[in-house]
């Protein structure tokens, strides 16, 4: 399964940056994916890159102090 389809199938992602307190668009989770804003099971995927399922472990915004967010 892709990484936006893992993202977008699991559900679990922070609120959108662009537009606050509403869930974040496709389009904003494929650029966070691109830039290497999401580590799932300890790679940086990019948006059409296999990911492969138990995962064990999905950060967001793995270098930011305030943004960061850890889901186990």
């Amino acid at each position: 399964m892709k990484a936006i389809e893992v993202l977008d199938y699991i559900g679990v992602v922070p609120m959108s940056i662009e537009k606050p307190c509403t869930y974040p668009s496709k389009s904003e989770i494929k650029r966070w994916l691109n830039q290497s804003s999401v580590v799932i099971n300890g790679a940086k995927p990019k948006a059409e890159d296999d990911v492969e399922f138990l995962i064990t472990e999905l950060v967001f915004f793995p270098k930011s102090k305030t943004k960061k967010t850890t889901v186990i």
